[in-house]
């Protein structure tokens, strides 16, 4: 795979930068634009161009699946096994947490968000609570939980648990259940 990327890189160099002498060469005069859409406009030209759009439209995709890469391999949470790399994806980590928060907690209304921080991982808990909850009391143990439980699980170090809670109120049995649904349509992943 990575003989193929190193090729495509190379055949990307080749075709971008040809072109962009053959470009410099006419706007400087160099090549004349008469001489160069006449030979366009003819068989051999026309299908050097077809064939140099494809090439572009295949360095796109070439590129494109690169930048993906890296972006996926930016959001993983890795480290050195004894045989090799672990990694755990942002998603089951935030997976992990919501159980926590659910189970070890006893909330059910919140979102999720990572981020890498100090070879780690930092995070936020966005909230509501009932009246009758104490918002240091959760706040205390949601920290608690998460900083015991995530190292102890997946092996991620846990820098920081920022808790923030958007609202305090009293709910119906029947808003309740319909916010409760709501948040978590919202839970990031």
């Amino acid at each position: 795979m990575r003989r193929l990327r190193s090729l495509g890189d190379f055949a990307a160099f080749v075709l971008t930068g040809g072109l962009g002498v053959v470009l410099i060469l006419a706007g400087a005069g160099v090549l004349s634009f008469a001489s160069l859409w006449s030979y366009l406009a003819a068989f051999p030209g026309t299908l050097f161009v077809i064939l140099a759009g494809a090439s572009l439209l295949v360095i796109a995709v070439h590129f494109l699946v690169r930048l993906t890469d890296e972006r996926l391999n930016a959001v993983l949470f890795s480290q050195q096994g004894e045989w090799g790399q672990i990694e755990v994806s942002p998603i089951a980590v935030r997976e992990f947490i919501s159980d926590i928060l659910r189970q070890q907690v006893g909330i059910e209304r919140f979102r999720i968000s990572l981020r890498h921080h100090s070879g780690g991982v930092a995070m936020t808990v966005r909230t509501a609570l009932s009246p009758e909850q104490r918002v240091t009391e959760v706040g205390t143990r949601i920290q608690e939980e998460l900083a015991r439980h995530v190292p102890e699980r997946t092996g991620i170090d846990v820098r920081e648990v920022t808790v923030f809670v958007r609202n305090i109120r009293a709910r119906t049995d029947r808003s309740t259940d319909q916010e409760a649904v709501n948040d978590e349509d919202h839970v990031e992943r």
